[in-house]
């Protein structure tokens, strides 16, 4: 009978191992979609989209705000008194100038966190990011990267759609606060 609750014991385990019970990071904040503003307050900055890799056009009903060529509105002075948070669309500053000067991805990984990318999926101090944002279903190759610990005033920025980013913390790395100028916070209404 002992000998029987121990298998029992074990398979349930087994069980439990395989189904995938890991702790995880949500997001129940985030939007899969920035918002349309129909009254443009004055102190919002056009900003042009110049990559695509925020480019989710399955998501919006008609054409994608962020469609290279096309313009979202950016709060230049939002982190002047709010904190920077994860799943935040932010405007940075690049750190290749030679193609362009700012572009846009979104927060994952914040200061003292360990960000890590396994076959598509984002960990954060190896618990899944559990998000639309977290998984980067359109990769072909399901990228993986080695882990970076984010020091005091980094963060982590991807593009949703990963293989698209070109400037975010998979090619350069994690970005201070100051790299960080503004976030996104809609579209104007076409």
């Amino acid at each position: 009978m002992k000998r029987k609750r121990v298998v029992v014991g074990f398979l349930l385990l087994v069980i439990w191992i395989l189904s995938g019970c890991t702790e995880t990071i949500t997001d129940k904040v985030t939007e899969k979609k920035i918002k349309v503003i129909e009254k443009v307050d004055p102190s919002l900055t056009e900003v042009e989209v110049e990559t695509d890799g925020m480019l989710a056009s399955f998501v919006y009903d008609g054409p994608d705000p962020f469609g290279i060529g096309n313009k979202v509105l950016a709060d230049m002075n939002y982190y002047k008194q709010n904190d920077i948070a994860r799943g935040d669309i932010v405007v940075f500053s690049t750190k290749n100038k030679k193609n362009q000067d700012t572009d846009m991805a979104r927060v994952v990984g914040l200061p003292g966190e360990t960000v890590r990318i396994d076959k598509g999926q984002v960990y954060i101090d190896d618990k899944m990011l559990d998000t639309f944002y977290g998984n980067d279903s359109t990769s072909e190759n399901n990228d993986s990267w080695d882990p970076v610990t984010l020091k005091d005033g980094e963060y982590y920025i991807l593009a949703d759609v990963r293989w698209r980013g070109f400037n975010d913390s998979q090619t350069a790395g994690p970005f201070r606060k100051e790299d960080i100028l503004g976030k996104i916070l809609g579209y104007k209404k076409r």
